[in-house]
């Protein structure tokens, strides 16, 4: 073994140049690394991915991503496997896919409900919907439709809005749900109004007292409203959504009609899990806007009563970033009789 001192190296020059060759390595190892994340996103994906729907097999959601990720799996390359995970008003999915590894083979279909109203509502929550995920796209976007009985004698959303001021307290509305609840308590925070709530367990039921006039107003889907409406059964008086709907489309919005502020969109969109790789994020958008420009998906979707967004990733973290913030507000100025479970 030859030593650092028969070589003609001090001890204090042998540290040196130890510290030299450990520096070294460091660096191209961070330099290998730097090179390895951009190698590894090209070759992604090279496995099947697994989409978590945080609601049982065949509602709304679980409907939306299995159309969404048979077309993107197509562009892909690779299978993307939908697993349902419900349970906890979506909460035990969410936080299932919040907790998975950040490398594109989890993604996540997410919802108003799980991403800005749940986490407001239920402490026991454990994720953060804006720092645990990273928005791919938003899939569609619906809305509520506020009918009055005709009964009442109210033509117009302004029409309402006078006579719900004029005589607090005498108007009541159904609802089904916190998709139905919070728009109606958002619409009487910015106008000022008061109207006694009256909860049902399902929308069915909510649908035949207003009909028969046990109810005055509700916000309802649109697929359920516009036979009523057509009819005259039901005065539609606006939208609550951010635009117009397509199959009531004389009906300006709530923000058309004199609260620039009001939206009350019902969405879904894809996620990932927070840290996954921007290279991966926008491959994964891609393919989703593909798939979600095809032809059948928005014929699809306007079926259901709803519309196509397929924007940016950036766009829809944003979007989601303001509308939990939005949300939040909302349920923090409940009054304390209103119960959202």
């Amino acid at each position: 073994m030859v030593s650092s001192q028969s070589m003609g190296l001090s001890p204090a020059k042998t540290t040196i140049r130890r510290r030299a060759v450990l520096v070294a390595g460091i660096a191209l190892s961070l330099g290998l690394f730097a090179v390895t994340g951009p190698a590894l996103a090209q070759d992604y994906p090279d496995r099947p991915i697994q989409v978590i729907v945080p609601f049982p097999p065949g509602g709304g959601a679980d409907t939306v991503a299995r159309a969404v990720s048979d077309l993107m799996g197509r562009e892909l390359g690779q299978p993307l496997i939908v697993e349902n995970r419900g349970g906890a008003n979506g909460a035990i999915g969410t936080q299932m896919a919040a907790a998975a590894e950040a490398d594109g083979y989890t993604l996540y279909v997410g919802n108003l409900g799980t991403m800005a109203i749940t986490p407001n509502l239920d402490p026991n929550v454990h994720y953060d919907p804006v720092k645990d995920f990273v928005a791919i796209t938003q899939i569609n976007a619906s809305s509520t439709v506020l009918v009055v009985n005709p009964k009442l004698g109210i033509k117009t959303f302004q029409e309402l809005i006078a006579y719900a001021k004029a005589n607090p307290g005498k108007l009541n509305y159904a609802s089904s749900s916190p998709a139905t609840i919070l728009p109606m308590e958002m619409l009487k925070q910015m106008a000022g109004i008061d109207m006694v709530h009256i909860p049902y367990k399902g929308s069915g039921p909510a649908m035949t007292d207003i009909l028969a006039g046990h109810v005055d107003i509700m916000f309802g889907g649109a697929l359920a409203t516009v036979p009523h409406v057509k009819s005259g059964a039901l005065v539609g008086l606006a939208v609550a959504g951010s635009s117009r709907s397509k199959v009531l489309p004389d009906l300006p919005t709530v923000a058309e009609s004199g609260y620039p502020d009001f939206a009350a969109d019902s969405w879904n969109g894809i996620f990932a899990p927070a840290n996954t790789s921007p290279e991966i994020v926008a491959k994964l958008n891609k393919a989703a806007v593909v798939a979600l420009e095809n032809p059948e998906v928005a014929a699809r979707m306007e079926n259901e009563g709803a519309i196509v967004i397929a924007n940016s990733a950036e766009d829809f973290a944003t979007y989601v970033a303001a509308e939990h913030a939005k949300w939040k507000a909302v349920i923090a100025a409940l009054p304390s009789g209103i119960k959202l479970d």
